[in-house]
């Protein structure tokens, strides 16, 4: 993957993992063959844990990650790929609902064969994960963490994001649903909001440089995040650094949320 370099602004975060800070756990990462669930699982494993990806397509998967195949909107999928991972490892510590699909269009242009599968995907695929995961943490009975990958979507509206949105939103919920209901067993759930990152999916269009400077401009950091920082913080709160934080939403945005700048 080639680093992203921002075109407006030249500071580098030192991003240096914590060794041995996730040492014995075991962490599920959903979508984690590219961009941000690779970039975390990568994290992950550099912290100490085991990692298992599943995703649609594994061969982008790093040499030492275990991969699992799975279309995550699919029931018996994903029970048979936690089942595999559960029989290999014995115990998953940690679950990282990343994986997620956009297709753009306003609410007047969305079809609804876009719309049912960006749910699928993007809601119902984190319900599986979420339930099936969950209740082998409850059965263990050693705590455990969920992080939900959502976006700035979450929580807003965003232009030409319109089932995107709501299903980031529907995701927002069952991360507080899932921390209230599993916060007396050591179980925390949090909900990660990025704006985004440059990643394999967006690179061609943001290497246009009058989109990229037009992007940027709007971030009052600005720049754009790195995957590597969204991972950073992937990290922490799957850490026991993060055991009393349950039902947050970190926001990771370089302040566009709070700047009205966004929407336009």
């Amino acid at each position: 993957m080639t680093p992203y370099v921002s075109r407006t602004h030249s500071y580098r975060p030192h991003l240096t993992p914590t060794p041995e800070r996730l040492r014995g756990k075991v962490a599920l990462i959903t979508g984690g063959a590219r961009g941000i669930g690779r970039a975390i699982a990568l994290r992950f494993a550099e912290e100490g844990s085991e990692v298992a990806v599943v995703d649609q397509d594994v061969s982008p998967v790093e040499s030492g990650v275990a991969a699992y195949h799975a279309d995550v909107a699919d029931r018996q999928q994903v029970e048979r790929a936690v089942g595999d991972i559960l029989r290999r490892f014995g115990q998953i510590d940690i679950l990282v609902n990343n994986a997620g699909m956009i297709v753009f269009g306003s609410l007047m242009e969305c079809r609804q064969e876009d719309w049912d599968r960006m749910l699928a995907v993007d809601l119902t695929g984190a319900f599986h994960f979420t339930q099936i995961v969950g209740r082998a943490m409850l059965e263990r009975n050693r705590g455990g963490r969920m992080i939900h990958v959502g976006s700035t979507a979450s929580l807003f509206p965003a232009p030409q994001q319109a089932a995107y949105s709501i299903a980031k939103a529907g995701l927002r919920m069952l991360s507080r649903q899932a921390a209230l209901e599993f916060a007396d067993r050591g179980i925390t759930s949090n909900l990660l909001c990025p704006m985004g990152a440059v990643t394999d999916i967006n690179r061609d269009l943001l290497s246009d440089t009058s989109v990229m400077q037009t992007l940027e401009s709007a971030i009052p950091a600005g720049r754009m995040a790195t995957v590597e920082e969204i991972a950073a913080l992937a990290a922490f709160l799957a850490s026991d650094e993060a055991a009393f934080i349950t039902g947050a939403e970190l926001v990771h945005d370089g302040g566009v949320s709070i700047s009205g700048l966004w929407w336009r």
